[in-house]
């Protein structure tokens, strides 16, 4: 139902598939913001919810989101309003999937931008086709996370558990 994702945009059936499981929202009625940036806060909410954790209510949006994600260790709660990079969202699905070691070497471009803190989860991501490189063959981890991006890896996750 929203005007800026059009079918045939390669993020159509992750934004449909997460709509229509009540995992996202749209930013209004008619808009999604697929290029809209993630902070930490829409992410942990997201996976509060495909853990079956009500994040209504709360003396925050987030707040209910954000005491889950640190009880189970997917993150330390801390800067709710920073825009979330690759990586970071990377690292919160290999937390949240008990941290799995690898043995996998990534080999794109710009593998050496991986920060050190990220790279077991980077190559647990890379190994399961989590994360892809994008047309120049590269991860962009430290590239800010989309909306569309987050839907995307979110439904890759739940799918390959």
């Amino acid at each position: 139902p929203f005007t800026d994702v059009p079918e045939g945009a390669w993020y159509y059936d992750a934004v449909k598939t997460v709509v229509e499981a009540g995992l996202m929202k749209g930013v209004s009625d008619t808009d999604f913001a697929p290029n809209g940036i993630l902070n930490r806060a829409m992410f942990w909410t997201l996976l509060a919810r495909a853990g079956g954790i009500d994040t209504d209510g709360g003396e925050t949006w987030y707040y209910k989101a954000q005491a889950w994600a640190v009880e189970n260790g997917v993150s330390d709660g801390a800067d709710a309003m920073g825009a979330l990079t690759r990586e970071q969202l990377v690292t919160m699905l290999w937390r949240l999937n008990g941290e799995p070691v690898v043995n996998y070497l990534i080999t794109t471009p710009d593998a050496n931008q991986i920060s050190p803190w990220a790279l077991e989860a980077m190559k647990w991501a890379a190994s399961t086709g989590l994360i892809e490189g994008d047309e120049n063959g590269n991860l962009t981890p430290t590239a800010t996370c989309t909306r569309a991006q987050a839907a995307t890896f979110l439904v890759r996750y739940l799918t390959t558990e």
